[in-house]
């Protein structure tokens, strides 16, 4: 049986639950490793998670930041745990796993898949001259042969700014899997007297947790609920927010399901995971206007896109006094994650790639 090796830094999140879908699939037809960093938002039961068949390595060194000793520690890891898996396919995760996996694997050896998950020269908590430099090592490891798979068409067109080998595969969710949380969910779901608009992620800066706050501040009758924590949460000071702290998968779906508008405010996104379940869940979503979220969201027909803090406003307030407009929003969303970004689709797309590159 043939080998597959993941190497993911960013093991948490979207990019956590990329992997497992990927894997989950993988199990019934090849050998499957992964290789991971701890983040704190990395669940603590994550191998219960997946399928019991796959094999962890844990990489030490692995951090978001570049410093040079882990970055050392962990390249050297990655090169040990290559030799000694010997894998037939190795797909790297995250822009840190990319760039350190890269140089540390002989491309030319092995066959290397990379899914940066949104490039790290995109992010805008960096000064200029940092992303200048993230995508100068982009572009350089960018040479590597080794293929570039986007979540989205826009990281695509981006993409072709650093390498010339990239193809999009479109990021989807394992609906038997929701299904099954869905029917868990509906056992905890909360009954409240306000209107409940939620969010989930990380409170750092790309979600904009500003933002939140001052939509939140604009509501004081309706209870705004951040699913998630971060070192940024001291910003969210409207009486009306609850942060919930990191829940389980369950836990989080069924405070999803106790809420009636999803809120997401990032200033910047590959294909959020958590968007695509949320349109599948049936609750209606309102984004903001960046790449990733305009992937899958076309305002006015799926959910809405928004520019600016009044925008948000006049949409929530919209939904709110329109439950019919909101019925049809959510029917078309819900739909489109059936047709298009789900793991059945999603497992396709791979399944011609592996045989293109004859794995």
């Amino acid at each position: 049986m043939k080998k597959i090796l993941h190497i993911v830094e960013s093991f948490g999140s979207g990019v956590f639950n990329y992997v497992k879908n990927l894997s989950t699939w993988q199990c019934k037809d090849y050998e499957v490793y992964v290789a991971y960093g701890i983040r704190p938002e990395t669940p603590v039961d994550f191998k219960d998670q997946f399928d019991k068949r796959v094999k962890f390595e844990r990489i030490d060194g692995f951090t978001r930041e570049i410093k040079i000793p882990k970055d050392l520690k962990a390249f050297f890891c990655i090169k040990k745990i290559v030799s000694r898996t010997s894998p037939d396919l190795i797909h790297l995760h995250s822009t840190k796993a990319g760039i350190l996996g890269r140089w540390a694997i002989n491309c030319n050896k092995y066959k290397v898949i990379y899914s940066p998950h949104a490039y790290s020269f995109l992010m805008l908590n960096c000064s200029n001259c940092k992303r200048r430099i993230y995508r100068e090592i982009e572009r350089i490891s960018g040479r590597k042969n080794c293929i570039t798979i986007t979540d989205i068409e826009s990281e695509y067109e981006v993409s072709k700014q650093v390498t010339d080998n990239a193809i999009c595969i479109p990021n989807g969710i394992d609906l038997d899997e929701m299904d099954k949380i869905i029917e868990q969910a509906r056992k905890q779901i909360k009954k409240y007297d306000k209107i409940v608009v939620c969010t989930l992620g990380k409170v750092v800066h790309q979600k904009n947790p500003d933002l939140f706050n001052e939509i939140a501040r604009n509501f004081p009758d309706i209870d705004f609920v951040w699913i998630g924590a971060g070192p940024l949460e001291y910003k969210l000071t409207s009486p009306n927010i609850i942060v919930t702290g990191w829940l389980n998968r369950v836990e989080a779906v069924a405070q999803i399901m106790s809420s009636n508008i999803f809120l997401f405010t990032s200033l910047w996104e590959s294909l959020s995971i958590a968007l695509l379940e949320v349109m599948y869940i049936g609750k209606p979503c309102i984004v903001s206007n960046v790449d990733g979220n305009k992937d899958v969201i076309c305002s006015q027909m799926n959910g809405y896109i928004c520019d600016n803090k009044q925008d948000y406003i006049k949409t929530i307030k919209m939904l709110i006094d329109n439950k019919d407009i909101t019925e049809v929003i959510v029917k078309r969303a819900r739909q489109n994650i059936i047709e298009k970004f789900n793991i059945c689709v999603m497992k396709k797309s791979y399944q011609e790639l592996y045989e293109r590159i004859k794995l």
